[in-house]
């Protein structure tokens, strides 16, 4: 009679990996699903588990779902160069990080940011623009790693800032993975502006929506994304890359969601 009412249990709730193996997603997309189109699900201790009936009905109505999704991955394959809007924003994206892990919605997180000035900003307008640009960061992480950046070391809040910006910014990714990454790998341990340049170069041959971009923004593009390296604690004040000391939670977080994220960090993987 146990056998068969734990039996009946385990029909009716589902894990994350349960739903990430029914709809052959990522976690990270199941953790968006929750946060911004109302997928059903409920916190018991540290995970999220899923009533079948509700999800399949969920499910039904959000048929599209896939398509918007593959429509919105369609539109990222463009060059931003947003990202210099500002920094890493760390103060900026932990204030944010914990308004969201309380109220769980980046409508009224972003509502309560601008109506009480949490971000601190002297303008109303520089409050929009900064919000703006941490949420649409912050979107980038999973639920999961946004709850170990609320609660890991500063250090590993920054590697979790620069991953955000990586996933939120192509332009950004490619030169974490073909030019800060391969010189870490190639023991060429300096980053110049050179090496953005020719970046910046060879790019423009493959996208035709660089060639609009001023020398002026290429330059202002090449300084914030340094600072921004620096600020996440992988470039030393003098352009020397500084090794990733990723802890193996975070590595598990890697591994659970994007593995090929570790390719955004100057960080060597020994095999066992």
């Amino acid at each position: 009679m146990l056998c068969t009412v734990q039996n009946s249990m385990e029909d009716f709730w589902l894990s994350t990996n349960d739903i990430c193996k029914k709809l052959r997603v990522r976690r990270n997309t199941v953790y968006r699903w929750i946060s911004k189109y109302g997928m059903p699900a409920h916190r018991i201790g540290r995970f999220w588990k899923f009533q079948k009936d509700e999800l399949d009905l969920w499910i039904e109505l959000n048929s599209t779902l896939s398509l918007q999704q593959g429509k919105q991955t369609a539109k990222k394959k463009t060059y931003s160069l947003s990202f210099t809007t500002g920094d890493l924003l760390f103060r900026d994206s932990l204030v944010v990080a914990n308004l969201f892990l309380d109220i769980r919605d980046w409508k009224l997180v972003r509502e309560k940011i601008v109506t009480k000035n949490l971000l601190q900003a002297k303008t109303l307008s520089t409050t929009k623009r900064i919000c703006g640009e941490v949420c649409s960061r912050l979107k980038m992480l999973s639920q999961s790693e946004l709850e170990l950046l609320a609660e890991t070391t500063l250090q590993e809040q920054g590697y979790l800032l620069w991953l955000a910006i990586c996933r939120r910014y192509k332009f950004v990714a490619e030169f974490a993975m073909e030019v800060l990454r391969e010189r870490y790998l190639s023991l060429k341990n300096s980053l110049n502006h050179e090496d953005f340049n020719f970046f910046f170069s060879k790019k423009l041959e493959l996208h035709q929506e660089l060639a609009k971009v001023s020398q002026r923004t290429v330059d202002k593009s090449r300084q914030i994304l340094f600072r921004i390296i620096r600020q996440a604690g992988l470039l030393t004040t003098d352009n020397q890359i500084s090794a990733a000391l990723l802890s193996p939670r975070l590595l598990n977080e890697l591994a659970d969601n994007t593995p090929l994220d570790i390719l955004v960090f100057p960080y060597l993987a020994f095999s066992s």
